[in-house]
Parts: structure tokens; C-alpha cells; sequence
């Protein structure tokens, strides 16, 4: 047989394949309709797996720092060290991971809830397998969640057992429980490991986690709490008083910054803290994680809290707040709008001061007149020059040897005759006082009647005062937390007014407090006051607490020493406030009210201002806390004729407007060093836009006024500040609703146009209400500044010119001369007539600048009073017009609202100026019988003067409508 006749398969065989092949696609058959569905089940159980382990692996991965001050040469920090914290040591750390790090188990455990009148109760309990970082850890605690108002929540953290020291600030109360509430609470014991306790803060209509603490690290200890949130958006806001170089944090630098009151200069390097203490952020939403887009909405946090802290960031984004004592008691201001979260804050900690008019003037000011001639010659100048000014300061030169309540009888003979003689000619003065008071028990009758009366901060209950040294010498500082302190002060200043010099505002510094050389060997200016002490405060917990904060470590690579609390001030275990008639000790320890003394003396001096003086006084105050704003200016303190510090100067402007701190600004053409021509003209240029409005300086060998300069700079300078007066009636009216709805005065972009990421970064442009921009020059030699347009119709002030961009970055001229403005459309902008000074300005004429939008609209109001007497809003002595123009109805209608003003009748609206006005009639007629003519103006836009139209009268403006354009 052949070999291709050979049969490859048996025919049985061939026969067994096919039975074999029946029976699989039988089973294939049975089972088919199972496969898609198992294994859409085993794709997505997959997905499912990866994204939990993706999201535990992200959390797990999330270290909490176990050692904040690792990089300071004193820390001591090492693997023993991490390990005495009982934290975790990673010794095969990678760049920017954190090292030692806290315990995931570290935490509380919920035991109990309760439902509570207003809101919730909930009883933690300290997880104890996990031994503590610091000391005396609290074990039972706190946390009730209160629905304070619609809009505002409130939840504190406090002791169970025992009660701790909390905030003496009054706060407006709430209502009751929140109706209808815009945010929700939730908690829950699943987010971290063995059952700990975390929480979460939302909206309730978007679902935005506002505050959400799932990434554990809540630590309560006797002198050290902290708490750590994510954070809803990087756009994050606020906190203070430090350094910021730019406004917003850059979350991805993972950068720590100090809270706490100090005298340490804006100019003091970067990432530090200084006059100022307030723990308020807010950030801008986004839609959500993967969707970045913002959502146009606003949330701020305020910590209420005085004890020194720091906070720190993480590029989660993530927040840390660390505070060495008292209970974490916060409120979180839902919005959603930007101005909404201000007006809300405000309202809970107390609204602005109506700021006396005269104080929106210019001031002039420097540390170093030599005698009163210096500063005859210097004013003079000015007024020969046409420099419009209001105020006049002295400086600590006017004293007898740097001590309050004292005139230097040599070099300031006749200084009460002539401020007089100031105030006959519309000048407004200010005099400085310093908290301290100098050591001399014999002859200084403010320090003998107060050593009498019990006035003076204490080392211990056996009544021993405490010491430090500043300007005069050795000082005693006063307790402005004692009832017969503020009788003191109030006495002491009303008798020095009455008797030795007139004044009509307190320049209050050094109120942190600030003290010369605390706990070093002698004080740096020994020779000059003869003496080599200094206070110099023991080893003990509230000096050297087992966490010494950012405040004070970063300050460790400037000595030789490890730094401590009480440097540069007074020791933190000084004892403050009224005895307690059942333990008889002092109510508090300075540790915990430092970053009060500020804001205590401010209180107690405007309240001794009222009796004195019986009219609106200014008080201006470099040291600040939350609700400062009620009573206080501020200015930024002293800064240094950079670039730089200009720039810095526009971030705290804004953050002290969210601070609820309208009334501030930095010293113009800078405190300390040499400022050429060119900076101070463009120092000046920027600054007469600040809401405070004063140039100063150091003890320098040469004046900065004004006049001081060429006369081309001088020029330019006033061409600024003319500017500024006529637009005082629009400050005013922002100022009014700043102290009765707690809007801003000067905003970021991005408060009007919140929903453009862009804005969001931009700083060196800033917003003087809602419609006009300020485009201050900041670098050397600039003659452009690149500018970002955020929506149309916007006009150049000085030309009418309609800008030709929206949501773009533009290049704008900007000469020697000229500080580029722009007006935003949609506003009547009521300004007043130009001259040297508030009492001749407010005798001048109205003018009306009209900014027509797309629409051809626009809207404004005026507010008015007399400027300077108290409660004219609550007794209704004041007046309020409103303004609204409508091209397609051709009217203008100006009503009068309020109208119990009585000088109101003397004054007249007598010029409109019309931006992006197309059809423009020939005449126009008021109140249906006076006709004017329309003169085309060679510039781009339009007056109409000589309307001499009544204020205190409502008026109609009408037209006919044209076809003709305006080109």
C-alpha cells in the first residue's frame, strides 16, 4: 500500500472527535449567556479594587509633620527625637516627603451624640493605644457644632474635664438655630483607621466639601492643637499679618507661616510674621476636583484663637493649623459670593468705624522733625508747593524724653499754639503715644498715679511689676484688660488734650508690645538711655512651651541662641486682667492674651477719644487682631523704599480688607532707606489710592514730603492726589457701606469676576469698589504695565477711550506722569471739586462721572454727613441719593433718599462727564424746564457744566434721541 493510501485517522476515531465536539459546544452553548456578564463583573470589580487601593494608598501616603521645625539649627532635631514625639521615622525618605511623621491611629473616637438647641453635641474620646506627642494630652473632649446663622457655622473643640482659656472678644450672637442653613455637617468613623473620629463641611446645594478632616491629624494638648483639613480648592486667601509676596499661597511650595503680634517689619526677609495676628483665610471654589473650573463661589474660615500658631500647606491641597493654647473654636462663612463671605465676617466680629472725612486726606508724617521749626518748614513747603494735605503727625521727637503725656519744652516750645493755629487753617494733627510707661517713681506722675491705682501688667500675684525697656528707658506696660487701666488712660489723655496739646486723632505703636532686647545680655540702645538692663524672662512653660511655633523658630538662624516667645517682648507668664474673686489671681496669662494687648488698648483708647474729643477721632494702630477694625486704622509698619515692599503693600491692602480693616495702607516712598525720585513718584502715585494716605519715614538725614523733590516730581505727585480728593465722595460712600453692610473698600479682581481663574492670580492691580481699577507702575523704570482686562467696556479716565479687550492680557502706556485708571462701565461715580485739604473740598461743587455699559446704563448712590459727628446713620442725620441713568429711556434720574443733612442745601451738582455716550442730543433739559447745551469734548468723552442743580433735591434729566455718533 501506498504511503498517501495510509488513512491519517481511523474512521472510530473520527467518530469519538465529533461526539467530543457536540458535547463543547453544548456546554459552550450553557454557559455563553454567563460570560459577558461575568466578566463586565470582573473589569469593573477590578476598576472598583484599583480606585479603593488608589485612595487608600493617597491617604496612607499623606504624612502629617511630626516636626515642623526640623530646620532650625536648634530644633535638636534627629531619629530620637522623631521617636520621643512617638512619631514615625521614614529613614529612607525621598525629596519632599515628610519624615517624621504622625500615626494614623493618632485621633479621637466618638462615644456619645446629642442633639443640642443649636445643632449638635458630640463626646470624643482620645484614642490611648497611641501615646502623645506633646505633654498632657486631653483626653475627653467637646465638639459642639452650632447652626449660628444661614449662612455661618459655628464648632469648637474644648476641654470635657476641665475649662481652658478662650477668647474675651465680644462677637454678635447668634439668633438661634439656623432655619434653612447653607452648608451641612456630617461625621464619620470610617475614613481612618480603628474607627477615628473625622468630619466633613459642606454646601448643601452643591455638595463642595468646605472642611474636611478625613486626613486625620487631630492633636489636643494642653499646649498644642492642631487640626488638618483639605482644602475644597488651591486658591486659597488671607491669614495674617505676614509677609506674603504674592496674594495668593502657593499651596505646592508647602510653605509654614507664624501668627503672632511682634515688632518686626514688613521688611524683615520673607516667610515672616509681624504687628498683627488674624487667623482668617478664604479660598475660591472650583466645580470639583477633576473639574477645575471656578464655580464663582466664596467660603472663609476664621480661627478664633490668640495664642501664637502657624499654618502650613500641602500641595493635597491640604491645610495645618497649629496653636499652642486655648481651644480650636471655628466659624465657616459660607458666601457664596467674595463680598458676601466679608460682609458676614464683619458683621460677626463688628463692622468697620466710620472714619472721620478729614482722615481720607493726605498726611504727612516723619519720625525726626529735630525741633518745631523742621516741622514748620517742612508743612510750609508743602503749602507753598499746592500740596493738598489734611493731617499732621508728630512723631515720639515732640516728647520730653520719649515719654508719653510730655511736651520737649526746648525743641517744641509753642507745638499746642501752633497745632492750634493748624486747626484754624483745616489741618487735622496727630500725636503718638507708646503703651509704655518710663520707670521713674518719683517724678513721673502718669507712672506714679498708676503704680497707685494698679495699672501696670504684673510678674506674679505678689503684685511685683513686670519690666522691660523701649524708647524712654525701663517701662512698666498698662493692663488694658483692668477696668481702672482704661480709667487711667482715659483720664490721662483728656487732661493732656485739655491742658497741654490739641489733637484730634492717638497714633497708638509699639502696642504688640514691643520691648527692647528681651532676654538679651543688655538693650541695643544702652548708651542712649543709660542703662544696661533688660528684662530677661525665666525658664518655664509658658516661655519656652514644649512647641515653640513658626513665630519663633524662624527667627533661630539670627541668633545664637535658641529664640523664644518673649523676645522683643514681654514674658509670656506675665499676669493680666481683673483678680478673680474666688482664687484671687489675675483672669490670665500674657501667653494667652499677647496678641490682644493691641486690640485692648485700641478699645480703651477709643473710648477715651469719645469723652474727649465728642466728635469721630482717628486712631491709627500697628498692632491688630480680629475686630480691630470696629475701632482702628492700620498701616502696615515699617517697611523700606524697595520695589518689592510697594508690591507687598497691595497684598496686605487687600487681605486687611477681608480682615475687616478697611482704613489702611503702608508708609508711602517707604520708612527705612534712601528712595530714589522716580520710586517716591510712583510710590506716590500708587499711594493716593490707599485708603490711608500718609507718607513717612525713619529718622532719615533728609525729608520725602512731597515738596522735599524736584519740582517736576512734585507736579506729578499732586496730579495723583488731585485725583484722590475728587474722588472722596466715592471712598466715603464705600466707606458707609464698609461700616454698615461690612463690604470692601479696595477688592481683588476676582471679587467682581469670580468665576475668571484668571483673576485669581493677579495682584498689582486692584479694585476701588466694584468700577475702578488702579494700575500702579512697581518695577524701576517702567513706562508700560501689562494689565489684564477681565470683561469689556472698560475706559481709559484720563482719555474716555473705550478699551479694546475682554479676558485678555493688554499693554498699557504708562508715563512718568500718569498712573494708568481704568472705569469699569455700569457706574455713576459722584466726585466733589478739587482743593488743598477736606474742609475747602466739601464747600465745592458735585460732579457725576457716568460710565455707560453695553447697555447703555449705569447706577450709583451718594452718601454724605457732616463728617466727623458720631451715630448720624442710626439718628438718620446724614444724606443718600441714588443715581441711574438709562440711554434707551434718555433719563437720568437722581433721587434724594435721605435728606437730613442740613448743609446739603448749600451745595449743587453742576457737571455730569459721560463715558461711551454714542448718540448724543445738542441740548438736554432738567426737571422738564432748563435746557443745556452738549459741547463735544476733544477728548472721548463728554461734560455738561453749569447745571447748578440743588443737592438736596430730586431731579429727572431727559433727552432726545439722535442718530448722530460720537467719534
Amino acid at each position: 500500500m501506498s504511503e498517501e493510501n495510509i488513512p491519517l485517522v481511523s474512521p472510530n476515531a473520527t467518530d469519538n472527535i465529533d461526539k467530543k465536539k457536540s458535547r463543547f459546544l453544548k456546554v459552550w452553548f450553557a454557559i455563553f449567556p454567563f460570560i459577558i456578564p461575568l466578566t463586565i463583573l470582573i473589569i469593573f470589580s477590578f476598576i472598583a479594587i484599583t480606585i479603593l487601593f488608589v485612595l487608600q494608598s493617597s491617604t496612607s501616603m499623606y504624612r502629617i509633620d511630626c516636626y515642623p521645625e526640623a530646620l532650625s539649627k536648634f530644633s535638636n532635631y534627629s531619629k530620637e527625637a522623631c521617636l520621643k514625639r512617638n512619631c514615625i521615622f521614614d529613614e529612607k525618605v525621598t525629596l519632599n516627603m515628610t519624615q517624621c511623621y504622625l500615626k494614623r491611629n493618632y485621633g479621637y473616637k466618638v462615644i456619645h451624640e446629642e442633639q443640642t438647641e443649636s445643632g449638635l453635641r458630640l463626646k470624643l474620646k482620645r484614642n490611648s493605644a497611641v501615646a502623645s506627642m506633646f505633654p498632657e494630652p486631653i483626653k475627653n473632649v467637646i465638639l459642639d457644632v452650632q447652626y449660628y446663622t444661614n449662612d455661618i457655622l459655628r464648632f469648637r473643640f474644648y476641654d470635657n474635664d476641665q475649662p481652658r482659656y478662650e477668647v474675651p472678644i465680644p462677637l454678635t450672637g447668634s439668633p438661634g438655630r439656623a432655619p434653612s442653613p447653607l452648608y451641612e455637617f456630617g461625621y464619620s468613623s470610617s475614613d481612618l483607621p480603628e474607627k477615628l473620629f473625622s468630619f466633613v463641611v459642606k454646601r448643601r446645594t452643591s455638595q463642595a466639601i468646605l472642611f474636611d478632616t478625613s486626613l486625620g491629624g487631630l492633636v489636643l494638648n494642653n499646649q498644642f492643637l492642631q487640626i488638618v483639613t483639605r482644602l475644597q480648592s488651591p486658591h486659597i486667601y488671607g491669614f495674617g499679618e505676614n509677609n506674603h509676596d504674592t496674594l495668593k499661597h502657593n499651596v505646592y511650595e508647602r510653605k509654614t507661616w507664624g501668627i503672632f503680634a511682634r515688632d518686626q517689619g514688613t521688611n524683615w526677609g520673607s516667610n515672616t510674621n509681624h504687628y498683627g495676628t488674624h487667623p482668617f483665610y478664604v479660598v475660591m471654589e472650583q466645580v470639583s476636583k477633576s473639574d477645575q473650573r471656578p464655580s464663582g463661589h466664596m467660603h472663609g474660615v476664621l480661627l478664633l484663637n490668640s495664642n501664637a500658631m502657624d499654618y502650613s500647606f500641602d500641595s493635597k491641597p491640604s491645610l495645618t493649623i497649629r496653636t499652642i493654647g486655648g481651644i480650636l473654636d471655628f466659624f465657616v462663612f459660607l458666601g457664596p459670593s467674595p463680598e458676601q463671605v466679608t460682609q458676614q465676617y464683619t458683621w460677626l466680629i463688628g463692622r468697620t468705624f466710620l472714619p472721620p472725612y478729614w482722615s481720607l486726606g493726605f498726611q504727612l508724617s516723619r519720625w525726626g522733625y529735630s525741633n518745631l521749626e523742621h516741622m514748620q518748614r517742612v508743612i510750609e513747603r508743602n503749602r507753598n508747593a499746592k500740596v493738598p494735605f489734611d493731617v499732621q503727625y508728630a512723631d515720639i521727637d515732640y516728647m520730653d524724653a520719649r515719654k508719653d503725656f510730655t511736651i520737649d519744652s526746648i525743641n517744641f516750645q509753642g507745638l499746642n499754639q501752633y497745632f492750634t493755629q493748624l486747626n484754624r487753617d483745616g489741618i487735622r494733627t496727630m500725636i503718638i503715644l507708646d503703651p509704655g510707661m518710663f520707670d521713674d517713681e518719683k517724678n513721673y506722675v502718669p507712672t506714679i498715679e498708676g503704680i497707685r491705682e494698679d495699672v501696670f501688667i504684673r510678674s506674679d500675684q505678689t503684685k511685683t511689676l513686670m519690666k522691660g525697656v523701649c524708647w524712654p528707658g525701663n517701662v512698666f506696660f498698662p493692663d488694658f484688660f483692668k477696668n481702672q487701666t482704661q480709667v487711667w488712660w482715659s483720664r490721662w489723655i483728656k487732661n493732656f488734650r485739655q491742658t497741654n496739646l490739641t489733637f484730634d486723632g492717638l497714633w497708638i505703636d509699639m502696642n504688640e508690645p514691643a520691648l527692647f532686647s528681651t532676654n538679651d545680655l543688655i538693650p541695643w540702645n544702652s548708651l542712649e538711655i543709660n542703662s544696661n538692663y533688660t528684662l530677661k524672662c525665666t525658664q518655664n512653660t509658658f516661655d519656652d512651651p514644649p512647641y515653640r511655633t513658626k513665630a519663633v523658630f524662624r527667627y533661630d538662624e539670627r541668633a545664637n541662641r535658641s529664640a523664644r516667645l518673649s523676645d522683643h517682648t514681654l514674658c509670656m507668664s506675665a499676669l493680666q486682667g481683673e483678680i478673680n474673686a474666688n482664687t484671687e489671681n489675675s483672669k490670665y496669662f500674657h501667653y494667652d492674651v499677647h496678641n490682644l494687648y493691641g486690640w485692648s488698648e485700641t478699645k480703651a483708647t477709643w473710648n477715651a477719644l469719645k469723652s474727649t474729643i465728642g466728635n469721630r477721632s482717628l486712631i491709627l494702630s500697628r498692632s491688630t487682631f480680629v475686630g480691630s477694625g470696629q475701632w482702628s486704622s492700620h498701616w502696615f509698619g515699617d517697611n523700606q523704599a524697595t520695589w518689592k515692599e510697594m508690591k507687598r503693600s497691595l497684598i496686605l491692602m487687600v487681605e486687611f480688607n477681608w480682615f475687616g480693616i478697611p482704613f489702611n495702607g503702608a508708609d508711602i516712598c517707604g520708612f527705612d532707606q534712601i528712595p530714589t525720585e522716580e520710586m517716591c513718584i510712583r510710590w506716590m502715585q500708587l499711594g493716593a489710592f490707599y485708603p490711608f494716605s500718609r507718607i513717612h519715614s525713619s529718622n532719615k538725614p533728609f525729608d520725602q514730603d512731597p515738596a522735599a523733590w524736584s519740582q517736576s516730581a512734585v507736579t506729578i505727585m499732586i496730579s495723583a492726589l488731585q485725583i484722590r480728593y475728587r474722588l472722596l465722595p466715592y471712598y466715603y460712600t464705600l466707606f458707609y457701606k464698609a461700616h454698615t453692610q461690612g463690604s470692601t473698600v479696595i477688592r481683588p479682581l476676582f471679587h467682581e469676576f469670580p468665576t475668571d481663574k484668571i483673576t485669581f492670580d493677579i495682584h498689582l492691580q486692584f479694585l476701588i469698589g466694584s468700577h475702578i481699577m488702579i494700575l500702579p507702575v512697581t518695577d524701576n523704570g517702567a513706562r508700560q504695565v501689562y494689565v489684564y482686562i477681565p470683561s469689556s467696556h472698560w475706559y481709559d479716565y484720563y482719555t474716555g477711550s473705550l478699551i479694546q479687550a475682554k479676558q485678555q492680557f493688554i499693554m498699557l502706556e504708562a508715563p512718568l506722569e500718569t498712573i494708568p485708571i481704568l472705569l469699569r462701565g455700569g457706574a455713576i461715580i459722584p466726585t466733589q471739586g478739587y482743593a488743598l485739604s477736606t474742609k475747602y473740598s466739601r464747600m465745592k461743587p458735585f460732579e457725576l462721572i457716568i460710565v455707560l455699559n453695553a447697555n447703555g446704563q449705569a447706577e450709583g448712590d451718594l452718601f454724605y454727613d457732616d463728617g466727623e459727628s458720631f451715630d448720624t446713620i442710626n439718628s438718620q442725620r446724614y444724606y443718600y441719593a441714588t443715581f441711574n441713568w438709562s440711554s434707551v429711556n434718555c433719563l437720568l434720574s437722581i433721587d434724594v433718599i435721605t435728606n437730613n443733612y442740613s448743609y446739603m442745601s448749600t451745595l449743587i451738582l453742576d457737571s455730569l462727564i459721560i463715558y461711551g455716550w454714542n448718540e448724543i442730543p445738542t441740548t438736554i433739559t432738567t426737571d422738564n424746564q432748563h435746557m443745556h447745551t452738549v459741547v463735544n469734548s476733544s477728548r472721548q468723552f463728554l461734560r455738561i457744566d453749569s447745571l447748578s442743580l440743588i443737592m438736596t433735591q430730586s431731579h429727572k434729566i431727559t433727552w432726545n434721541k439722535v442718530v448722530n455718533k460720537h467719534n
